[in-house]
């Protein structure tokens, strides 16, 4: 007797490679929804926090961190003066107590040249970034509490969650700061972010020791998606700008000139971190 041996037919062959076609496209479906989503929590986000400061300001007429006030009505008086001392140098409870701002317009000060390390900020009122985010809250409009006070890596560190607040974006956080670049100071070359005169920004990205949110959270299509959603999908140019490669090297390229700037197409992993212009 001849024995049959059992194989697939060309129709079962089909079938599952029709299978295997629609798993594929229903992940690549699944990750752009994702990216998609993520983009859209952080213009939400950006948006969000661009209002609670121009409510703050309309509210007090000042802006929150910086704000001094006038005789009872001073954050420490309407919220209580922070016993770990103005400024604290550091401190892990989370509380409405805060401290007095000194009311010059901006929050923290910073006219140094030169590129956004640690060091160029050595000099500038620091603590008011992490104020800002207490008042915001004490203030009702943001949710969460805050530190207010720099985290134990040295005055000028940002810990999400903690004295900033976090993203929904795994690992992103968020630092409110002033910073101006002058006219004279490092060459061009050297500098971590074009030539301008930025004023108020809010930068996006993960935690990094003793500095403001910068380290790379985000892939650069998803960073030049979020940039085309706000403004120009330009990382040189415009109120969304990225990290020049002395920064973050694999995030842009042509950064040779602040118009060639672009997005690294090709890099598939986190590269990147951005920062928002607020136009004060």
């Amino acid at each position: 007797m001849r024995k049959y041996e059992s194989a697939f037919t060309l129709i079962e062959m089909s079938v599952v490679l029709l299978i295997v076609a629609m798993l594929i496209s229903g992940i690549f479906i699944a990750q752009s929804m994702l990216r998609s989503s993520q983009v859209h929590v952080m213009v939400t986000e950006y948006d969000s926090y661009v209002k609670a400061i121009g409510e703050f300001q309309d509210k007090f007429l000042a802006l929150p961190g910086d704000m001094s006030g006038s005789t009872g009505y001073t954050p420490q008086a309407m919220w209580g003066a922070d016993p770990c001392g103005c400024p604290c140098a550091t401190s892990n409870v989370k509380t409405a107590l805060t401290c007095n701002g000194d009311g010059n317009g901006s929050i923290g000060t910073s006219s140094l040249s030169g590129g956004m390390s640690s060091s160029n900020f050595a000099s500038t009122i620091s603590y008011e970034w992490f104020r800002a985010w207490q008042q915001l809250a004490d203030a009702g409009f943001i949710q969460g509490s805050f530190t207010g006070s720099p985290g134990s890596g040295g005055t000028n560190e940002a810990v999400i969650g903690t004295n900033v607040p976090s993203s929904a974006v795994i690992g992103a956080g968020w630092t409110l700061l002033y910073f101006l670049f002058p006219s004279n100071g490092s060459p061009e070359s050297n500098l971590l972010l074009w030539r301008d005169n930025y004023g108020h920004i809010l930068t996006l990205g993960g935690f990094s020791s003793n500095s403001y949110t910068h380290a790379p959270v985000l892939k650069p299509e998803d960073a030049y998606a979020l940039d085309l959603k706000i403004d120009d999908g330009m990382p040189g140019t415009g109120k969304v700008r990225a990290w020049r490669t002395g920064t973050l090297t694999s995030c842009t390229t042509g950064d040779t000139s602040q118009s060639a700037q672009t997005y690294s197409s090709n890099n598939t992993i986190q590269a990147c971190s951005l920062v928002f212009l607020l136009g004060f």
